[in-house]
């Protein structure tokens, strides 16, 4: 008779199976991507039949894993190699004489057209081809996809240990600027994102990176519980890794930050702005000031904003100042070792918006004047393209917008969700600061129509936009009479049913007046309460100042 504890592990295993419930990985959401990927990069070895011309056949085919599409190395076995103390040959050295792409697939063979090499083949000697064993780099680029969901696919394919991957610019999705930031990458993998009903669609895109070369694409769909549970993993990662790496105290008049590739040269380039000149740094192991430039026409700063409008691969600056009662932008270029203003617009807002140049106008009545629209500037004006189109009512720095949903600052300072069909869906139950805000003129002393408002900034990041709350020193207290006893960035996604938020730093003294942020730094500019610092007092140093904090940041 057979004891019963024999079989208690046995049993405990099949009612650990039949009990457990069922749950899914990120590679079961990403399945498809992946395997599809790697199938183009498996591990293969053979010999080249025959060459004819450009093309060559191989003895490897489809049931190998051969494809359409694959790129492989020739090579040519030359010296054995020999154990220094064995004396035995434990295999060969190799000369890499070209490289070629495979265009037709049958069973057990295929052929390749040369890519290099095709002067230089040895025809009296046999070549070999390989996909080699070394990792893969994939230049990942996120385009619009929710961070989240790019990060999931993103550890899955570094989980595989075939690929290398590389950070591509963020937010980014031509095709031209991801070429020039190869970084000697292999391959480029660019992921987009389309609602699908309540599913969101995800495409992927690969491109050869050396001949810019389309090589395939698939997609899948997610639905929103598989969201939720990206969102819910990754969240706690769109935050400051630890604490401030750098803090550096600037003139009290500094008031806005920037970063970009305005020479095409240097990287970790760090702008500031005051209501006068604009300054350029070099973030190394201390801030290198690289350059000065003194706005032409200064005055309180409405809008400060960095973007390569002209498609040419640098950065240009735009800005728009209120002096008195004008209202003017210039767009500003570095050329020939310096910044220069290479237009100016009279009685117009301006700003970069998903790489374009849209505009509003400006009246002293109004503030922001009639429709938002696309423009082509010139030296000494603009020529007027199309409207842009929105689906609610908004000035030019009120709003962003994601598919169908578009983020807009309401007049009291709350953050509203639209639809497109214009319906508001969201609004939040804070208000997070006023910004600046201007008297309309009307011409006759005892009347008036009210103000005009900028809000803070908002930025896109996830698949929501980022947003500084204010807190007043006195709740109750209109913020531009005392300022703001602390502030904090946080991070807005909307879900398709609400918006959920998230703190991207923790509650800073004082008032966050910009920000700015890149690959995997945060830069943050802080005034104290009252606009100065008591404890530099008391070290006889001036109290007003301007702090910028950089923070290690990953999203």
């Amino acid at each position: 008779m057979y004891s019963i504890k024999k079989w208690l592990p046995f049993l405990f295993f099949i009612s650990f199976l039949l009990l457990t419930p069922k749950t899914y990985a990120e590679s079961d959401y990403f399945f498809k991507f992946k395997e599809s990927l790697l199938s183009y990069f498996p591990i293969i070895e053979g010999k080249v039949i025959k060459l004819e011309n450009n093309e060559l056949i191989l003895d490897r085919g489809s049931k190998d894993g051969i494809k359409h599409g694959q790129r492989v190395i020739i090579f040519e076995e030359t010296a054995p190699l020999i154990h220094p103390v064995t004396r035995q040959v434990i295999g060969k050295s190799e000369k890499i004489v070209g490289s070629a792409e495979i265009i037709s697939v049958d069973e057990k063979s295929s052929r390749a057209i040369i890519l290099e090499g095709s002067g230089n083949l040895p025809k009296d000697t046999t070549l070999l081809f390989k996909i080699p064993k070394s990792k893969i780099k994939i230049l990942f680029a996120q385009g619009n996809v929710e961070w989240a969901v790019g990060e999931a696919y993103y550890r899955e394919l570094k989980n595989t240990d075939r690929f290398e991957l590389l950070d591509a610019p963020v937010n980014t999705s031509d095709l031209e600027s991801l070429f020039k930031e190869q970084k000697n990458a292999d391959i480029l993998l660019l992921l987009k994102s389309s609602k699908q009903n309540s599913s969101l669609k995800l495409t992927q895109e690969i491109y050869w990176v050396k001949d810019k070369k389309f090589l395939l694409n698939s997609e899948i769909e997610l639905n929103q519980t598989a969201i939720g549970e990206l969102r819910k993993k990754y969240a706690s990662l769109i935050v400051p890794e630890g604490h401030t790496l750098l803090s550096f105290r600037l003139s009290r008049s500094v008031n806005r930050v920037a970063t970009g590739n305005f020479d095409d040269k240097s990287q970790n380039q760090i702008l500031v702005a005051s209501n006068s000149e604009i300054s350029l740094y070099i973030l190394d192991v201390d801030l290198k000031l690289k350059s000065n430039y003194e706005i032409p026409v200064g005055g309180d700063i409405l809008w400060f904003d960095t973007g390569d409008i002209d498609k040419d691969g640098k950065d240009e600056i735009v800005i728009t100042v209120k002096n008195n009662d004008r209202v003017l932008s210039s767009i500003i270029k570095w050329s020939e070792g310096a910044f220069k203003e290479i237009s100016r617009l009279n009685d117009v807002f301006l700003r970069i918006l998903d790489g374009n140049l849209i505009a509003q106008a400006y009246s002293s009545s109004y503030g922001f004047d009639g429709d938002i629209f696309y423009i082509l500037p010139k030296k000494t004006g603009y020529q007027k393209l199309h409207t842009f189109k929105l689906p609610v009512k908004a000035n030019i720095y009120d709003f962003y917008v994601f598919d169908n949903a578009v983020f807009k600052w309401e007049d009291n300072g709350s953050l509203a969700v639209y639809n497109n069909q214009g319906i508001p869906v969201w609004r939040s139950q804070e208000t997070f600061g006023i910004g600046q805000q201007y008297e309309k003129k009307t011409g006759i002393a005892t009347l008036t129509l009210g103000k005009w408002k900028i809000q803070s900034r908002i930025k896109p990041l996830s698949n929501g936009v980022v947003v500084i709350e204010k807190k007043p020193l006195l709740g109750f207290v209109n913020a531009s009479v005392l300022g703001y006893r602390s502030s904090k960035l946080q991070l807005l996604q909307w879900t398709g049913i609400g918006v959920e938020q998230n703190d991207i730093t923790e509650e800073m003294a004082g008032e966050i007046l910009d920000y700015a942020i890149a690959v995997d730094k945060l830069y943050v500019l802080v005034q104290s309460p009252f606009g100065f610092n008591p404890k530099r007092l008391l070290q006889g140093e001036s109290p007003f100042e301007t702090m910028l904090h950089i923070l290690s940041f990953k999203y």
